[in-house]
């Protein structure tokens, strides 16, 4: 009979090998049998081998909520994200992980270890949730799989811990499987009390080490502190709060106030902060994402979807880990002296005051677009505009110098004036620029005959096309393979393609009601943007089609734009150890940029029924102004 001192230990054992039971509201873990969602009352026994396969589920609950919102304030059972890890030991291996494609999951799966996070922060989802298969091999009767540790987002917003557990054992055959699970539930302790240790011991060393430093009389952010000693050396925090940092609440030698994918204010980064960026860049968090804490791999100043899925590679334990380069860790980049546009049509404000194109001053309206460039009212640099990027920054009593290497007609991806073209031009000035703003894109659509390649000779550019035409600008600004290039310090910033597919509905909008407006007939006898104008059969495409296509196409060429500017600002491509700062405006679909904007009927002129009016190119400035790094 075991000793009174040793019967608590035995008793947790054994908590910890059962199952855990259905409480409403509490998450847990579990291996379904029968791939039917009903959670076991004991440990599940797995016969045989050497192949087995264990179909993971989480639930806490099956009950809507009735008050509140879910992911919110909720009172019912949806799970809103959860993460947690298994480990499978003795003659157990894990070798594979398919997730169901219902869940948005990330994992990382190595021969003992298996580690998931997900969940729907959005809508939150009730159970049960299946997560994907887990294949194993096993090579005797001598195996376990335990659930170490996890943690689940329930509906009311509220992180609560997963219980561990045993998800599934062998055909017993003596003590060695519940023996094995004990172990290995033991050993997920010492690892997690050892893991915990390492970012104290920083901490306390990064303190340390900077009491020690004699220069203590620098103090950048006044909040004095000495930057020698100042766990957030940018950003005022007298109280030096330092709760814990990825995933715990032991001190990382990083101070809350700048604590880098801490959305939540609550100095820890986990999954709540992971759920928060879902909400945030799906525009339905009650505020406003933090953008001074956001960004945790560079890039950008602002919250965008890599960021989110950094943050969920880490608290798994896996991917390139956090950074600290969010606004509130690093120095804010100084203004620019000189910015240059590289663009097309639109940069240089063709027809933008044009007011008419038909009826009785009919001819007299057609010479105004037919004047073409009118850059005094470019979103850029307009001298006109009053509200132009260039106005924003003061204008010339700013001391800033502002020009355009634009040409209307211009592409990204091919003829004369392309994008890399256009970077020629721009390194030939004296001095360089240190702030470079890229719009193009609009005519890389126009000029294409169709959507599906089957369909003309001359499609919409496919991934490839465009992916090269960005990077041979790029390489040349950041000097890969180019003798010169921009200087350090500097930036490119990639505005989003403008919606090209809201210009047929924009023109019918336009034209109703009124006799100097003819959109139809302009851009019917002047071939405006066919693809996307001509109400028509065009090589064998009806515009529905077309239009269709080319949102689609237009939505993957700012995903492009977006994940290159990270790939050169992090140096992840190798083409930037220079480190020119490359930032893109386009995040998704829902937040705002100017691959977002919508253009309606006050947003295109009345004369080609095709560029931005005055109107549209004051709310592109806005749009490119709201993202701009500099």
């Amino acid at each position: 009979m075991p000793s009174l001192s040793r019967l608590p230990l035995l008793v947790l054992c054994l908590a910890l090998l059962m199952p855990g039971a259905a409480r409403a509201g509490i998450a847990h873990v579990y291996h379904s049998p029968a791939d039917d969602g009903v959670a076991p009352t004991s440990v599940p026994i797995e016969i045989g081998g050497p192949l087995v396969t264990l179909f993971l589920y989480i639930d806490a609950g099956a009950t809507a909520t009735t008050t509140g919102t879910p992911c919110v304030d909720g009172d019912g059972d949806e799970l809103c994200a959860f993460e947690f890890r298994l480990q499978a030991g003795g003659d157990a291996a894990i070798e594979a992980f398919v997730p169901d494609p219902g869940v948005d999951v990330v994992q990382r799966t190595s021969a003992n270890d298996f580690a998931v996070v997900g969940g729907d922060a959005v809508d939150g989802t009730p159970g049960p949730i299946r997560v994907g298969a887990l294949d194993l091999t096993v090579g005797s009767p001598a195996w376990s799989v335990v659930l170490g540790s996890g943690t689940s987002v329930d509906a009311g917003f509220t992180l609560t811990p997963i219980d561990a557990t045993t998800l599934a054992a062998p055909e017993p055959s003596g003590p060695a499987p519940g023996a094995l699970a004990v172990l290995l539930l033991l050993s997920f302790a010492r690892r997690r009390r050892r893991g915990m240790m390492l970012p104290m011991l920083v901490g306390v060393a990064t303190i340390l080490v900077g009491g020690a430093n004699p220069a203590a009389a620098q103090d950048a952010d006044g909040d004095g502190v000495p930057d020698a000693s100042d766990n957030c050396i940018h950003t005022a925090n007298a109280e030096q709060l330092d709760v814990g940092g990825l995933g715990g609440f032991i001190a990382d030698g990083i101070g809350d106030a700048c604590q880098c994918g801490d959305l939540n204010d609550d100095g820890s980064v986990d999954l709540l902060d992971a759920a928060l960026y879902q909400r945030g860049l799906a525009g339905v968090t009650p505020t406003a994402l933090p953008e001074d804490k956001c960004s945790v791999i560079g890039g950008r100043v602002d919250c965008e979807p890599n960021d989110r899925q950094t943050l969920r590679e880490a608290i798994i334990g896996t991917g390139p880990g956090l950074a600290q380069v969010c606004q509130a860790a690093e120095v804010l980049p100084p203004t620019p002296t000189r910015i240059v546009a590289a663009g097309d049509s639109i940069t240089q404000g063709f027809a933008a005051d044009c007011t008419c194109n038909a009826g009785f001053l009919g001819l007299i309206c057609l010479l105004c677009p037919a004047g073409g460039d009118q850059p005094e009212f470019s979103w850029f640099d307009g001298s006109s505009l009053g509200s132009s990027v260039y106005d924003f920054y003061g204008g010339a009593a700013s001391g800033i110098t502002s020009s355009r290497v634009s040409v209307s007609g211009a592409e990204m991806t091919s003829g004369a004036d392309r994008f890399a073209i256009q970077v020629d031009d721009i390194l030939a000035l004296t001095p360089i620029p240190d702030l470079v703003v890229v719009e193009l894109g609009g005519n890389d659509v126009c000029n294409r005959g169709c959507v599906d390649p089957g369909s003309c000779p001359d499609p919409l550019y496919d991934d490839a096309t465009w992916t090269s035409a960005i990077e041979s600008g790029l390489d040349k600004l950041v000097g890969f393979g180019h003798p010169t290039s921009l200087p350090a310090g500097a930036t490119v910033y990639l505005l989003g393609v403008p919606r090209v597919q809201d210009l047929y509905s924009a023109g019918v909008a336009k034209q109703s009601g009124t006799s100097s407006i003819d959109c139809d007939a302009f851009r019917d006898d002047f071939d405006v943007c066919e693809i996307a104008t001509l109400n028509a059969v065009l090589n064998g495409e009806d515009l529905p089609t077309r239009l269709e296509g080319i949102s689609a196409r237009i939505t993957r060429y700012n995903e492009i734009l977006r994940d290159l500017a990270l790939a050169y600002s992090s140096n992840a491509n190798g083409r930037n150890p220079g480190g020119i700062e490359i930032v893109a405006d386009y995040v998704n679909e829902t937040l705002p940029s100017i691959g977002t904007t919508t253009f309606g009927a006050n947003e295109i002129n009345g004369g080609d029924c095709f560029h931005p009016s005055v109107f549209g190119q004051s709310l592109l400035s806005s749009g490119a102004w709201s993202s701009n790094p500099r």
